[in-house]
């Protein structure tokens, strides 16, 4: 008797455990079973909330519940992403943004406390068309004139709307040995302003040189490869600069923890929205091309960007703030 009921009770065991396994099988299959909430850490009406809106749409479509654009704008994305780190891992909110605010701005800001090995990756859809460029009538078409004029002038002034802007061209200063002045600017709108009225003579961009053609020129790729709206652009890198790249896809992220059955179900969501003509047609409209990345590949290029980051912030002797 004592081996029938010991064989019960383990019978008894393994169905419930079995049970209990495929109700968290459908719990997970049936995600989201409610509205969900793309976070998004800039102010409504930049690209990337206006991206992120027609997104929403479609994401809405493939999952079956209604996703919701909440802006939580400040820090270069870090309120949006301090906020969410702890918000729970049952898929009811995610973060769509620029990677930077993950593999920089922790790197250089002691304030923050969130690293990317807080979040889980879904996918990155576009790319920031991240470029060092120049007004159209500098007397110079690429790294090498720049550096020359640099020399002869006795320095440069550079506008920067970022500290990953600054840290750039830190480090391309320091190989160079040129002197550089940095005119400190919000964002792209105040850096375009500087470079069409030739107050500068260099600059970083995310990509709204692509607007005004025939005034603003691009020099180089800040990206680890070529740049989708400049094939014939080179990168840094090429150019000799090495370890002075940064790539700025953007993103989709949960926190730490997060079911990998409801990763995946953003993920094949995800794929599917970066074939969507209405994902096409505001993707070619902002100047931001679609360069979709699977989980697998979104999460090492996260990793692999964070390091590179490490390592250009030692080669310049930066000293977080």
């Amino acid at each position: 008797m004592k081996h029938v009921f010991k064989g019960f009770a383990t019978a008894v065991a393994m169905t419930a455990a079995g049970a209990i396994a495929a109700s968290a099988a459908m719990a997970d299959t049936s995600w989201p079973t409610k509205p969900i909430t793309m976070l998004i850490g800039y102010k409504a009406g930049g690209g990337t909330d206006t991206k992120g809106r027609v997104l929403s749409k479609i994401l809405s479509r493939e999952l079956g519940q209604q996703v919701n654009v909440i802006n939580r704008p400040g820090g270069g994305q870090a309120v949006a992403l301090e906020s969410f780190k702890n918000s729970g891992t049952d898929g009811d909110s995610f973060f769509f943004g620029a990677v930077t605010g993950i593999t920089l701005n922790p790197q250089i800001n002691s304030a923050l406390k969130f690293t990317n090995e807080h979040y889980v990756y879904a996918g990155a859809l576009t790319e920031f068309q991240v470029s060092m460029v120049a007004p159209q009538s500098r007397p110079y078409d690429d790294m090498a004139g720049l550096v020359k004029y640099a020399k002869e002038k006795g320095g440069i002034k550079y506008a920067s709307l970022s500290p990953g802007a600054k840290i750039i061209m830190q480090a391309i200063a320091k190989q160079e040995g040129i002197k550089v002045d940095y005119i400190p600017t919000k964002g792209g709108r105040g850096m375009v302003q500087l470079v069409l009225s030739n107050q500068v003579d260099f600059a970083y961009s995310g990509g709204v040189q692509s607007r005004y053609p025939g005034k603003i020129k691009t020099l180089a790729a800040v990206s680890s490869k070529r740049l989708g709206n400049y094939p014939n652009t080179p990168t840094l890198d090429e150019l000799g600069y090495k370890g002075v790249a940064m790539d700025a896809p953007t993103v989709i992220a949960f926190p730490k923890g997060t079911d990998a059955a409801i990763v995946a179900k953003m993920e094949a969501a995800l794929k599917a929205a970066s074939v969507d003509p209405a994902m096409k047609k505001i993707s070619d409209a902002i100047k931001m091309p679609i360069v979709y990345l699977n989980a697998k590949d979104a999460s090492a290029l996260v990793t692999s960007s964070t390091a590179a980051i490490a390592d250009m912030l030692v080669a310049i002797d930066y000293k977080k703030q």
